[in-house]
């Protein structure tokens, strides 16, 4: 951002980035590294998956 002008192509390009490596399987609530041990090792709720 140049004063109150945002760099367009910048910024695509950094929301482009994550896009990238996403697979299509991950759960639409990320609940963070320590979700699975209380869960019993899953990774994410059921009602978590879009």
């Amino acid at each position: 951002m140049v004063g109150d002008q945002i760099d367009e192509a910048a910024s695509d390009a950094l929301r482009a980035a994550p896009r990238t490596r996403r697979t299509g399987d991950e759960s639409f609530v990320d609940r963070g590294p320590g979700y699975a041990r209380p869960s019993g090792g899953r990774p994410y709720a059921e009602v978590d998956r879009a």
